[in-house]
């Protein structure tokens, strides 16, 4: 939250300080611990850092406890005020969580953390313009800062304005184009607006994660973009199979000849085209990705059962229609079981997956709503 040290120059606190920052949240959490229990005078840095800590966690109780305790040593400590914002609203007290808020803001006027809480705890109520109101201030007070604009997109994102949270994302670029959560993020709006393609989308993936490795976010973006390019091959082998039973005659039409087997050379032209297809499909969906993007495919199909899954299905469909062109039938209806037999499991398979999506999506949605809702009516009955 807040750029000031915490703990007057305390070895214990400078060193968990410096744990914070590498990540090792846990252990500057002990430390700070058995600090508060070796010193005789208590000091509200240190549990407001406690706090901090607690807050990394998503130990919102602690959390809460701790900026208390903070607060109860001194009242005007801005990050006290901070943390206990962002834990009571987590907790389900959004109302408080704002108060809390205003009241770091009139500590600390000048300083953007306390505004994006405000953003935070008004989005909770549901005050979607009180929301935008805060985030804007708090990048009026610090154009530069990440998290400032970030308070922004996530309000934009609310209020269903993906061109707007768009921007805020190349703003957050605009001065800071190393930020890899920005990039990220800006890649799946796009994404959403269906302003990329699948290869393009793994490109940014691979960039944002080339700047920050150690991303778990990013790196579930990215493995599911491939699963999305393994499911692709899917739409090709059922391509190859309905032209592989047009090859073959498996269901003529009554301008088509009808007599079985059907001519060599269509077949094996066809035969010529499906290799084509599928070399041109591997090129697109494998060999134009970038490294990081290609390992990462990989990856998946080897531990993913649904890229598994999705492997297998066109692998299964292409061997039908290979073998619907390449024997000569003589018994139309041996050709017509194998049609069923290798795009049946392949159209099922499709379209459970994209109704499973469908409904996730739905779901997502409606829990959107019904939180806002939820928030509305409790806006309204604290107005009454």
């Amino acid at each position: 939250m807040s750029d000031t040290p915490y703990g007057g120059g305390h070895p214990n606190v400078a060193r968990a300080e410096a744990l914070l920052s590498v990540g090792r949240i846990e252990d500057a959490c002990d430390l700070l611990t058995s600090h508060t229990k070796e010193v005789s005078h208590k000091d509200a840095d240190v549990y407001a850092l406690l706090a901090c800590c607690f807050y990394r966690m998503q130990k919102w109780p602690a959390s809460l406890v701790m900026a208390e305790s903070a607060l109860s040593l001194n009242p005007s400590h801005t990050d006290g005020h901070i943390f206990r914002s962002e834990a009571l609203w987590r907790l389900g007290r959004a109302e408080e969580a704002v108060t809390a808020a205003r009241e770091a803001i009139r500590i600390s006027p000048h300083h953007q953390s306390p505004y994006q809480s405000l953003s935070a705890a008004l989005r909770a109520t549901g005050d979607l313009d009180g929301a935008l109101a805060a985030a804007n201030e708090s990048v009026r007070v610090s154009p530069e800062s990440v998290n400032s604009h970030f308070a922004r997109y996530y309000v934009l994102l609310d209020m269903g304005d993906n061109a707007g949270a768009q921007q805020a994302m190349r703003d957050v670029l605009s001065f800071a184009p190393e930020d890899a959560d920005a990039r990220a993020v800006l890649a799946g709006l796009k994404d959403e607006a269906r302003e990329l393609k699948l290869p393009e989308l793994a490109r940014e993936y691979t960039a944002a994660l080339g700047t920050d490795p150690g991303s778990a976010h990013i790196v579930a973006k990215l493995e599911d973009v491939a699963l999305r390019l393994v499911r692709r091959t899917r739409w090709v082998a059922l391509l190859c199979l309905v032209y592989a039973a047009v090859a073959s005659r498996a269901f003529p039409t009554g301008d088509d000849p009808t007599s079985l087997p059907a001519p060599l050379g269509p077949r094996m032209w066809f035969f010529f085209l499906m290799c084509v297809g599928w070399g041109v499909c591997v090129w697109r969906t494998y060999f134009t990705l970038p490294k990081g993007a290609q390992l990462t495919l990989l990856s998946v199909v080897r531990r993913a059962l649904a890229a598994k899954l999705a492997a297998a299905h066109s692998l299964w469909g292409t061997l039908c229609a290979v073998l619907l062109v390449t024997v000569p039938w003589t018994d139309r209806g041996y050709e017509q079981a194998l049609v069923w037999i290798g795009g049946v499991p392949v159209v099922l398979a499709m379209w459970y997956g994209a109704a499973q999506r469908r409904n996730e999506r739905d779901a997502a949605e409606k829990a959107k709503e019904k939180r806002l809702k939820a928030a509305r009516e409790r806006e309204s009955e604290a107005a009454r």
